[in-house]
């Protein structure tokens, strides 16, 4: 029998944390705002070739060092 109430006891806290981890991924993707594209001139661009023009690798206002390394910028950033 002790060996049935120990499954039990493992099922709830798998049950908890399954809870908890889709509560904080919920959270997550309604409160996640993807970062804005500034609403100026030098941003009125279309396409990802005009970003990189700018934010390319070792362009004058190229992406930090924390940025993904991804080429899909309106995957992430929106308009403003």
């Amino acid at each position: 029998m002790s060996g049935r109430g120990g499954s039990k006891r493992g099922l709830v806290i798998f049950l908890v944390v399954a809870l908890a981890l889709t509560a904080l991924l919920v959270t997550y993707t309604i409160t996640h705002r993807r970062p804005p594209i500034p609403a100026d001139a030098d941003h009125a661009v279309v396409d990802t070739a005009a970003c990189l023009s700018c934010h390319g690798p070792g362009k004058k206002n190229a992406r930090g060092r924390n940025h993904p390394l991804n080429d899909q910028c309106f995957n992430c950033h929106e308009r403003a």
